[in-house]
């Protein structure tokens, strides 16, 4: 009987330390660029995230954190834009990500 609990305690710590991971949404914005824009473009990343732990967030700007970036590193705009938004997770905790990939101009 005391297996039999030992294995079913370290089973239950097993799963609930299991992690995840999920894309919410992925949207690209080509517009009307020629295919010289996107030929010639610099390719850029830019990665925020916020941190959530028992519900409590943390850095709840992220996204306004990644725009402005994107601003600072394309002055003259973008050709193509990719955002992602997706979410880690974690034993009573997430992390909400997002990714904006660009070709600047």
């Amino acid at each position: 009987m005391k297996k039999l609990f030992l294995l079913l305690t370290v089973i239950s710590i097993m799963m609930l330390s299991a992690c995840t991971s999920s894309i919410h949404m992925s949207q690209v914005d080509i517009g009307s660029n020629s295919q010289k824009d996107l030929d010639e473009g610099k390719v850029i990343a830019i990665e925020k995230s916020q941190k959530n732990i028992l519900g409590f967030v943390y850095d709840s700007n992220y996204v306004d954190q990644a725009y402005a970036e994107l601003l600072q590193r394309c002055p003259n705009g973008t050709a193509m834009i990719n955002v992602e938004y997706l979410t880690n997770h974690g034993f009573l905790s997430w992390t909400d990500k997002i990714r904006l990939k660009a070709i600047c101009r």
